[in-house]
């Protein structure tokens, strides 16, 4: 049978086969199967919906963190590239946080803050591909997942976007050209597509590379901030002693 029938569309063939072959098959029981189909359907089209509602950010439009997403990327590049003989992904994370944003606030308020947010989860969202997963981690900080992207291509996307950010201007009452700016880590790593999915491990390695930008973005604040770091693994014994160093400063 064609690979692309879902598990209900092949057991209602096979009962439209049994009832054909028993020559017990009329236009009414068509007709109810066709109901059953259009119902089955349109629950999957509710279901969605509702799934899309539960994982968006209201304020931000951006998907809510959830561990399940390198599994969704691993789980649909298995099923594409397992044809063309690929048995390893490349996916890339990039962690941005807005520089300075605690301080924004306090300074400008709150509504100005929201409407930072707003502005750079947009731009963010507008230079990412429909593929890419565009997350609001917590507060000023947005993850993305770049499924089939090298480090290279990472920094292109990343470096792009900070540009863009340090452009943007906002107005308040006591100032008409506010500006802000970005830093970001940059992590990659490579994901075998062939074989079961192990979910477990899958979501070890997401909080990996989840840890491994966030290294790598406080070392971008560290060094001054409106600038990105891409994380080395040499540098594993660097990063507690950066964050230390950070705090006392920030």
């Amino acid at each position: 049978m064609p690979s692309d029938l879902n598990t209900y569309q092949i057991r209602t063939l096979r009962i439209m086969a049994h009832l054909l072959e028993k020559d017990a098959i009329d236009d009414a029981i068509i007709e109810e199967l066709w109901k059953n189909d259009l119902e089955f359907f349109s629950l999957l089209e509710m279901n969605r919906r509702l799934g899309e509602i539960i994982n968006i950010d209201p304020k931000t439009g951006l998907l809510r963190h959830n561990h399940n997403y390198l599994s969704d990327i691993i789980k649909t590049a298995s099923r594409l590239m397992n044809n063309m003989n690929q048995t390893w992904l490349e996916v890339s994370f990039v962690r941005f946080d807005i520089d300075n944003f605690s301080r924004f606030n306090n300074m400008y308020g709150h509504d100005l803050g929201d409407e930072v947010l707003i502005r750079i989860c947009s731009l963010i969202k507008k230079n990412s591909r429909p593929t890419d997963y565009v997350i609001r981690f917590g507060g000023e900080e947005i993850d993305v997942l770049l499924p089939s992207t090298t480090t290279e291509g990472a920094i292109q996307y990343t470096g792009k976007i900070l540009t863009e950010a340090s452009a943007l201007s906002f107005s308040h009452d006591t100032d008409n050209d506010i500006r802000t700016t970005l830093s970001a880590g940059i992590s990659s790593m490579k994901l075998k597509i062939s074989g079961l999915v192990n979910m477990e491990e899958l979501e070890k390695k997401y909080r990996k590379i989840q840890k491994q930008s966030d290294d790598a973005l406080y070392e971008a604040k560290f060094l001054g901030k409106n600038r990105y770091c891409i994380y080395s693994s040499k540098k594993t014994g660097e990063y507690s002693e950066i964050r230390r160093k950070y705090s006392r400063t920030a």
